[in-house]
């Protein structure tokens, strides 16, 4: 942690937040129906990717850090706020648009191997999203 003399800086991170998805396990055998492995999955785990990555960094720096972003009303976002309410960060400032996915990023690891990775992307966001994160950056450092 870094000494910031009694004064915790106070940062917004502005971005997309993406969920990084990790599956580890083992292969003993080769498929039969295509020449690709078999994994036997040992463990999975998601972690804050994108703009969250960033999030999770400075606050290990020691710092208070604040989000703005725009999730979906899907499964991914409900995780996407559990791993941001658990480490701390307030998920007041995250717009929530209909139908949008969060994107996510899964990597297959096989005896410590990356195997394959795969995305899930999110929808772009419109002129009126983009106009709304302005507004809620706006009303934030107002507040600094």
């Amino acid at each position: 942690m870094i000494d910031f003399q009694g004064k915790l800086p106070r940062l917004v991170v502005i971005g997309d937040l993406i969920i990084d998805h990790y599956i580890q396990g083992s292969c003993e055998r080769i498929s039969p129906e295509a020449p690709v492995q078999i994994i036997k999955v040992d463990s999975e785990k998601n972690i804050l990717g994108g703009a969250g990555n960033v999030i999770n960094n400075l606050i290990a720096l020691g710092a208070k850090a604040e989000v703005i972003s725009v999730i979906g009303d899907c499964e991914k976002s409900k995780n996407i706020k559990d791993l941001l309410s658990d480490i701390g960060v307030s998920i007041d400032n995250l717009i929530v648009q209909k139908d949008r996915t969060i994107t996510k990023k899964s990597r297959i690891f096989a005896s410590h191997q990356q195997v394959v990775r795969y995305d899930c992307d999110s929808t772009l966001l419109t002129i009126i999203l983009i106009a709304m994160i302005w507004l809620y950056f706006q009303t934030m450092v107002k507040g600094y």
